[in-house]
């Protein structure tokens, strides 16, 4: 774990050279505990070994929640609605409520299109990210959005785990140095710079071959120009 009050830009360096550090928690200067929002949720993770842990872990106590299956195009622009329609109930700004779409559809565009392959390893959807595709049973992602009030979570989970570290970490490198962002398949295509900028905390779990998991964490009472500043 890297804890620093260094720009992400700079600290991403030493994950993506030295591949020892898999966690970066950003501290708002050298002086500045962590709040304790963070220390409980990390706790929470650590107490699930066997995998990532539920949504719970995010969210205090009486949050309310939402889950959607999605099999189809259509079903992917129906969740987004969905999603943005939870979001603007919570009485935040539209433009809060337009960034968690976006994050939502680029979130579900990687489970769709990017994630399912066939018996053989190979691509299915993502050779073209504009067609329409229609899931079979056991490729449909689940998509989870909740808040409890103070902080609201989204969540994306496919059944393939073919995510690699250096599609989240270089994929960040290339888009904090101003790059293009990774458009190779194989789970990739994450647009790593929207989950940077819609999200206070964004978290990876991979199964290799079973499942891939993503969760984006968002503080309500932080306004957007603070975000952007973290």
């Amino acid at each position: 774990v890297l804890w620093t009050a260094e720009p992400l830009k700079r600290s991403l360096r030493y994950v993506v050279e030295t591949k020892l550090i898999d966690n970066v928690l950003g501290r708002k200067d050298f002086e500045s505990a962590p709040r304790a929002w963070e220390v409980l949720m990390l706790a929470r993770r650590l107490a699930s070994p066997g995998g990532p842990p539920p949504i719970s872990a995010y969210l205090d106590w009486g949050f309310s929640a939402m889950e959607l299956e999605v099999r189809t195009t259509a079903d992917r622009d129906t969740s987004v609605a969905q999603i943005q329609t939870f979001v603007g109930n919570l009485q935040v700004p539209k433009r809060v409520v337009d960034m968690f779409g976006e994050l939502a559809h680029e979130l579900l565009m990687n489970a769709m299109y990017d994630a399912p392959v066939d018996a053989q390893g190979r691509p299915k959807y993502a050779l073209d990210r504009k067609a329409d595709v229609r899931l079979a049973d056991e490729e449909r992602p689940t998509v989870r959005v909740a808040s409890d009030g103070s902080k609201l979570v989204l969540q994306v989970r496919d059944p393939f785990g073919r995510l690699e570290r250096k599609h989240v970490f270089e994929g960040l490198a290339r888009g904090l140095a101003g790059g293009e962002m990774d458009s190779s398949h194989g789970g990739a295509g994450l647009g790593m710079m929207v989950c940077h900028n819609a999200s206070s905390a964004m978290f990876f779990d991979v199964n290799r071959g079973r499942h891939t998991e993503v969760t984006a964490v968002f503080e309500l009472d932080m306004n957007l120009r603070e975000l952007r500043t973290q």
